[in-house]
């Protein structure tokens, strides 16, 4: 059984870090492509040419969700986090629909084949998660639109003091990098529990993206460091369950990231841009 705390910090990490091989019970997760770069509309996008999409086995209790060398692969995932997955946006971020969208998992395979798999191992992570947009939009006969709203959000910025992040070690691409984008970037590894986050190679990017899963609130990078950081932080769970086994288990988030990372957190509010789910529909099983 997953406890809540670590099912939500687990999908942060889902929306927010390339997938390769995520298991629910498997706490070190592998990142490859943080800077998730935003998908661009000038490049020919390949589509999955083979794809199945049916609900998960109703007992299911783990979830699991990856990239694979010619597609994409889940089970046991609700609708809005594929959603989330295909559209670079969290999901506290996605509104409307039925209720089944956030209770109701699926188990998806999505691979291309022939000429596409080239054209699909030159894209950048974030454009193969935007090649569920048009299967979502098939199997689930999804309809969405943007709505931008002024929300509460965070400024993350440095702490009097200045920064207590370690900057990771030095990244030398491997041997076959020029031929593979994927492995010219820097592995990353981070590991979430209740009230826990570890994180080794991770940009500050990444760092304030997982801290928006935190707070369910837009965390906006402002400190002006740049790299590649190693960093631990502890807080007090406000989640249901016993709290993170540390003598910072005691503190808030607010305090955690000061007096831990030597960052702050100031609160204010900006533009936020929203997905409005319009319809939505259990697909048939194939």
């Amino acid at each position: 059984m997953i406890h809540n705390s670590a099912r939500t910090l687990l999908l942060a990490a889902l929306l927010t870090v390339p997938l390769h091989g995520i298991h629910a019970q498997a706490p070190p997760i592998p990142v490859s492509d943080l800077s998730t770069p935003a998908a661009t509309t000038d490049v020919n996008l390949p589509v999955y040419d083979i794809a199945s999409v049916k609900p998960s086995d109703p007992s299911a209790r783990g979830m699991r969700i990856m990239n694979t060398p010619d597609g994409f692969s889940c089970n046991n995932i609700s609708l809005k986090t594929l959603i989330g997955n295909a559209y670079g946006i969290r999901q506290d971020q996605i509104t409307g629909g039925p209720s089944w969208v956030d209770s109701s998992g699926f188990d998806v395979q999505a691979k291309v084949a022939g000429q596409d798999l080239e054209a699909y191992k030159k894209l950048t992570q974030r454009q193969r998660e935007s090649l569920l947009q048009p299967l979502l939009a098939d199997r689930f006969h999804l309809k969405l639109h943007h709505e931008t709203k002024v929300l509460p959000e965070y400024d993350l910025v440095l702490a009097k003091g200045g920064s207590k992040l370690k900057p990771s070690a030095p990244f030398t691409p491997p041997p076959d990098a020029a031929k593979d984008p994927v492995a010219a970037r820097r592995p990353g590894r981070m590991m979430m529990g209740p009230g826990t986050l570890q994180g080794q190679g991770i940009p500050m990017k990444t760092i304030a993206n997982q801290l928006s899963y935190v707070l369910h609130y837009p965390v906006i990078d402002k400190t002006g460091l740049t790299g590649d950081f190693d960093f631990e932080l502890k807080w007090r769970s406000d989640e249901s369950g016993p709290p993170a086994a540390s003598d910072d288990a005691g503190v808030s988030i607010f305090t955690a990231v000061q007096e831990q990372l030597g960052l702050k957190l100031q609160s204010t509010k900006g533009p936020v841009d929203t997905l409005v789910i319009d319809q939505a529909e259990k697909p048939s099983e194939n």
